[in-house]
């Protein structure tokens, strides 16, 4: 008589043998659960591929052609203008790996959670190695950044009127300063640490706003957090410096290229195939990537410092 399935954990149980019996299952799982996961995709917009590992790029120029629009009479050629081109920039592609191991006591023991806890910590190395990526990149382009008017955590602090400032920055970037060039920029997006954005909640200043009909969402008592900070989307990352946040205009601020995706070898034999994990008794699978970022719109970010 077959068996009712009564929860999500009734049926055939998963041994760490049956995981390895079938060599595409670990590196299925880990580029199934990475799809969507890296901050990097969010805030830049796919450049496309390149094939040899380097990318060249012109940070953003004028907006404007370098003579204003003329009137033109009947028959009268129309006049031909140039645009100013920025700084040319270049950026070589670095790989980025990193394998997990199965041992021959680990797979005759069934040590489930083990092989469970290091496809974990493969996937979060993975994520915070593209954080830091990204984080690398502003750092190279100089984006512009300024301190809080006071930390966040003191009285004094003001979260709200540090970030206006940060946008208001950024929608006033233009040419050499010049703000009748300005280049558009729309800040849409607040990246920081989940605990920057707690001390944010809890600052005295913004929990002030929360009187009268606002009260019910106040965060605090509500026990949600809020999906967008003054008006910009939050995106949080637990391997941001928690003393920073950065407002940017996202897919806009600069662009990935991939040499090649993120991808994992089925898992095989080290050193030969055995049968028994060959000569040191184990199997190992390889996840690795070559991804290029680059920052071609320095002034479509700024960095807040100092909030805590």
């Amino acid at each position: 008589m077959p068996k009712n399935i009564t929860s999500a954990y009734d049926g055939e149980t998963l041994t760490v043998d049956s995981m390895l019996k079938d060599p595409t299952w670990i590196p299925q799982r880990v580029i199934n659960n990475l799809d969507g996961a890296f901050v990097e995709s969010a805030l830049f917009r796919n450049g496309g591929s390149n094939d040899s590992g380097v990318v060249a790029f012109r940070e953003a120029a004028d907006p404007f052609l370098d003579e204003e629009a003329e009137e033109v009479a009947e028959f009268a050629e129309i006049p031909v203008s140039t645009v100013g081109d920025g700084k040319v920039r270049s950026v070589i592609g670095q790989k980025t790996a990193k394998s997990i191991r199965v041992s021959y006591e680990m797979r005759h023991e069934n040590k489930v959670d083990r092989v469970s806890q290091q496809i974990t910590a493969l996937q979060r190395t993975m994520i915070r190695s593209g954080v830091n990526a990204a984080l690398a990149a502003f750092n190279a382009a100089n984006t512009p950044n300024a301190p809080a008017s006071a930390a966040w955590t003191g009285s004094g602090g003001d979260p709200s009127k540090d970030i206006f400032d940060a946008i208001e920055e950024i929608e006033a970037a233009g040419v050499d300063g010049d703000e009748t060039k300005n280049f558009g920029y729309s800040p849409n997006a607040i990246l920081a640490h989940p605990r920057a954005i707690t001390t944010l909640i809890r600052n005295d200043k913004i929990q002030s706003k929360y009187i009268g009909d606002l009260a019910s969402e106040n965060p605090l008592y509500k026990g949600t957090m809020p999906i967008t900070i003054c008006g910009l989307t939050v995106l949080r990352s637990r391997w941001m410096d928690p003393t920073k946040v950065t407002v940017l205009e996202t897919g806009v601020a600069g662009f990935y290229s991939d040499t090649y995706p993120l991808q994992m070898t089925p898992v095989y034999e080290e050193g030969g195939n055995s049968g028994a994990g060959g000569p040191t008794m184990s199997w190992r699978s390889d996840a690795f990537r070559k991804r290029i970022l680059g920052v071609d719109n320095p002034g479509a970010v700024f960095t807040i410092t100092g909030i805590s």
